[in-house]
């Protein structure tokens, strides 16, 4: 008998038992509390968009059979985590009680109420502050109209915190959702991290000429010379010989003048453009989340761009993002994760792992835009709701097993690629079946797996999709992390763009990705 190819395991992307799956879009930096004077037209589109790429990518990991896990400082600071979160867990107490979609990773704490209380601490700690992208008035009372002595006190004590008038519903209430469903969770058991690299480290190499990533940045083509090149001469102003600043990435963002920058400068005026900060951004960002997944150590992790529009902003990001991967591998002396050399010189075409397609009409309006995504968030709670009944149904004690959990099943059994990408296909139709009207799923190309919503109305026809490249599960040769997005079959492409009259709104790159392979 050939040897099986899927294992009960936890750090195989696919593996009977508690699956977890790792995405960065929970980033809590990504979709900061509104600050005091409220935030613009654009900002809100961003956020809708980001919300959105949060509620489906949490779709794709439930219909995959995994749970999401997060990092304390997710669960607690992240908007889009509370958003997805307290909607989620709304929907699973009407459906599926006994159903817990996401899991806690603790790091230095024995529960959440404690990680809490520890973040909460040191919001006031000039030496190695907790700048919080959910709390801001922490840090600002003022520009809230808040008395600093009053929010120092509330912030002593998480009850407190939570019934204090400025916090309001929206956040005390997700606060309290999250709080209750943690508190009665095992934690996530965690793996030692496989090189403990910290923020300093991997800065110190980023800029270093003879390391091992600058010698291989050399060979790269020239579009990844360039971006690592910007990357490099930003963080050498930035100054990498204080780690602490990068750390606390929220002041990457500010408007404020950057931590000991001698002339007063923001950290725009030292990058030179927002372009160029912006690719900073995304490698201090990719660095932080492998750093934190390695700790973790038993996940995959989905990392992605942020939402944007145009395909030339997003491709440097993405070779941002891959460029912070390699760095992180190479300073644990692991093989250099290199790009492919087609998708780098563009002969490859751009395939994203999430976007969102509206009606293509000129005429539409903000408000009929606005509409159609609605309707695509309804239809992913609708999708959510349906998948937790399904998940719910796992058999034992006497009980059959369910069909989506067979399936799964039939998965981790499977000894080949041809039995793996059968029953994989089967699962998916199965998936397809559970969400009905809400959308579909399946198998694209050689190695992608696809979930998309469908939402209609006045506006016409709107579609949010994820696709995810499992190429070292279904492909099995281990390969490079590759293109800036992945390569699929052209029946693949259609799965999304068969949607007539539609337009792509916005998008992210990015891959999944097992940082210890």
């Amino acid at each position: 008998m050939a040897e099986p190819i899927w294992h009960i395991g936890e750090n195989m992307a696919f593996s009977g038992g508690h699956d977890l799956q790792y995405l960065e879009s929970l980033d809590s930096v990504r979709m900061p509390w509104p600050g005091p004077a409220g935030i613009s037209d654009s900002e809100r589109e961003q956020r809708d968009d980001h919300e959105l790429q949060v509620f489906v990518e949490v779709l794709m990991t439930l219909a995959l059979g995994r749970d999401v896990v997060v990092p304390q400082s997710y669960a607690f600071d992240s908007t889009a985590f509370l958003s997805v979160a307290r909607t989620v867990l709304q929907i699973r107490n009407r459906a599926a009680i006994d159903e817990h979609p996401f899991r806690i990773h603790l790091f230095r704490s024995d529960s959440f109420e404690d990680a809490m209380a520890s973040m909460l601490s040191r919001a006031f700690d000039e030496n190695h502050p907790f700048l919080s992208s959910l709390l801001p008035e922490l840090h600002k009372p003022e520009e809230y109209g808040l008395d600093p002595s009053d929010v120092r006190w509330q912030a002593e004590s998480l009850d407190r915190l939570l019934n204090s008038d400025w916090i309001g519903d929206k956040r005390a209430q997700a606060l309290n959702d999250v709080r209750a469903e943690f508190r009665g969770l095992p934690r996530v058991k965690a793996s030692p991290p496989a090189s403990p690299l910290g923020m300093g480290q991997l800065l110190a190499s980023t800029v270093e000429e003879n390391s091992s990533m600058g010698r291989a940045a050399q060979s790269l083509p020239a579009a990844f010379r360039e971006v690592h090149a910007e990357i490099v001469n930003v963080i050498r102003r930035l100054d990498p010989t204080r780690p602490q600043a990068f750390n606390e990435r929220s002041r990457l963002r500010s408007r404020d003048p950057w931590p000991n920058d001698p002339g007063r400068r923001t950290p725009e005026e030292i990058a030179g453009s927002r372009h160029t900060l912006d690719l900073v951004i995304e490698f201090v960002d990719t660095l932080y989340n492998v750093i934190v997944v390695d700790s973790i150590g038993i996940a995959p992790a989905t990392f992605s761009t942020d939402v944007a529009v145009g395909d030339r902003v997003l491709s440097s990001r993405a070779i941002a993002q891959e460029l912070a991967i390699a760095q992180y591998r190479s300073g644990a002396h692991q093989a250099a994760w290199l790009p492919r050399q087609d998708a780098a010189t563009g002969e490859a075409e751009e395939h994203p792992l999430f976007e969102v397609r509206l009606d293509a009409r000129a005429a539409i309006t903000e408000k009929q835009t606005r509409d159609q995504l609605s309707n695509l968030r309804d239809s992913a709670v609708d999708a959510i709701a349906a998948l937790l009944d399904a998940r719910a149904q796992r058999g034992g004690s006497g009980r059959a097993r369910s069909p989506f959990w067979k399936g799964l099943d039939k998965l981790a059994a499977a000894e080949d690629s041809a039995s793996a990408r059968k029953a994989l296909d089967a699962h998916l139709a199965h998936v397809a079946a559970v969400l009905g009207g809400q959308g579909d799923a399946g198998l694209v190309g050689k190695s992608g797996v696809q979930v998309f919503l469908t939402g209609s109305g006045a506006a016409g026809p709107a579609v949010a999709a994820a696709l995810w490249q499992f190429p070292r599960i279904l492909e099995f040769p281990a390969i490079a992390l590759g293109a800036v997005a992945p390569v699929v079959a052209q029946k693949g492409v259609q799965s999304v763009r068969r949607w007539q009259g539609t337009r792509r709104r916005t998008h992210a790159l990015g891959r999944v990705v097992d940082v210890r392979i």
